[in-house]
């Protein structure tokens, strides 16, 4: 096995052919590890930080990946992180479930590169992720220094039966709220010539018409109660506009939508990957707060995914109430970060690993 660090975009660029097909099949096999994610990210948000991807090669075909970068902290102190840090609710090393050595190649890949970053930064590593057995070895033995620190639960429903089964569990009170809640709009709008019809669109692609519509929404939901929203930052909303549409032209996005004529009164929007639903933002018109839009966007979402065959809803990182109506399993996400008083490029590092790391470089592109 051989490892080559790449370190620009174009060598970057050149293994999407091979990706996405290792996240599938890997122990980071989420929505936030596809190319399309990270490769857009770094187009956004990589200019001023320094490539660390670090790919694992058998017989010249790519086997893992460590998505890396170094980002220079206050007093030129040097932090490894996941690429897509921040916006990225799960990160990993993308190596297969079954090959511990893969990982293992990368991490000493890694430790070969001590002189390019002095501390670690790696945020949202599931801790039931079996890398993370390798890695408490390597911080036992001194090779990694860094420690584990508990971020975020995120709960999750695994999709087992029918619909109308699972929706008869969740207890009358929300049923009844969910059917008065609607009750209520129709009973509002009945008889108008111009009556507020409420339906619901499943939209599986998106355009920049639609992410305007969004950043509407959120401005008006943000002027009356102050909630935040990704789409209001201007860096992570050009990031959304490009990434969004992408992921939606290769079937990796599942938007519910309300609407009431063309107004787009609420939304929900989630991530498909292998048979997982990964809900992410949400949003409602506050004018029309006291009818629960939201939580009706979510119940058909949540419907469409059960009837279109899906696994999982993975209602990601957070541990908002509205999660905890619909299930009590909750997955942990981790971080590997390292004090501030580690010490500086320059000293005595830790000892190199097995073999040198071969550097692929191209035409820089951000």
């Amino acid at each position: 096995m051989e490892t080559r660090l790449i370190k620009d975009s174009t060598g970057f660029a050149s293994l999407e052919a091979f990706w996405n097909r290792l996240v599938a099949g890997s122990v980071g096999n989420t929505c936030h590890s596809t190319f399309e994610w990270l490769f857009t990210w770094w187009k956004h948000f990589g200019a001023d930080r320094r490539l660390l991807l670090i790919a694992a090669y058998e017989d010249s075909v790519p086997v893992g990946l460590a998505p890396l970068y170094v980002d220079a902290c206050a007093a030129g102190f040097r932090n490894l992180h996941f690429i897509g840090q921040g916006l990225s609710d799960y990160a990993d090393f993308i190596t297969p479930r079954d090959r511990p050595d893969v990982t293992e190649a990368l991490v000493l890949a890694l430790l070969d590169l001590r002189s390019s970053w002095d501390g670690m930064d790696l945020e949202e590593i599931p801790a039931q992720s079996p890398n993370k057995a390798l890695l408490d070895r390597a911080i036992e033995e001194g090779r990694v220094p860094a420690v584990w620190q508990t971020t975020v639960r995120c709960p999750y429903l695994p999709i087992e039966g029918r619909w109308e089964a699972f929706y008869g569990t969740m207890g009358k009170g929300f049923r009844h709220e969910v059917r008065n809640k609607l009750n209520r709009w129709n009973n509002l709008n009945k008889g108008r010539r111009n009556g507020l019809e409420l339906r619901y669109v499943d939209r599986r692609e998106v355009d920049n018409v639609f992410v305007d519509e969004v950043v509407a929404l959120s401005d008006e939901r943000r002027s009356a109660d102050g909630h935040r929203s990704p789409f209001l930052n201007h860096p992570d909303q050009e990031f959304l506009r490009e990434v969004l549409p992408l992921m939606g032209r290769r079937n990796q996005l599942r938007v519910g939508e309300l609407r009431s004529g063309d107004a787009l009164l609420a939304f929900m929007l989630a991530y498909h990957w292998q048979g997982v639903v990964y809900t992410w933002n949400t949003q409602y018109d506050p004018v029309y707060a006291a009818y629960s839009l939201g939580r009706i966007a979510l119940v058909w979402l949540a419907e469409q995914s059960f009837r279109e065959g899906c696994h999982e809803l993975d209602f990601m990182r957070g541990e908002e109430p509205y999660k905890f109506e619909w299930t009590t399993l909750c997955r942990t996400n981790l971080a590997l970060r390292t004090e501030r008083t580690t010490q500086p490029a320059g000293e005595p590092q830790t000892p190199r690993g097995r073999g040198a790391v071969q550097v692929v470089e191209g035409e820089r592109s951000t």
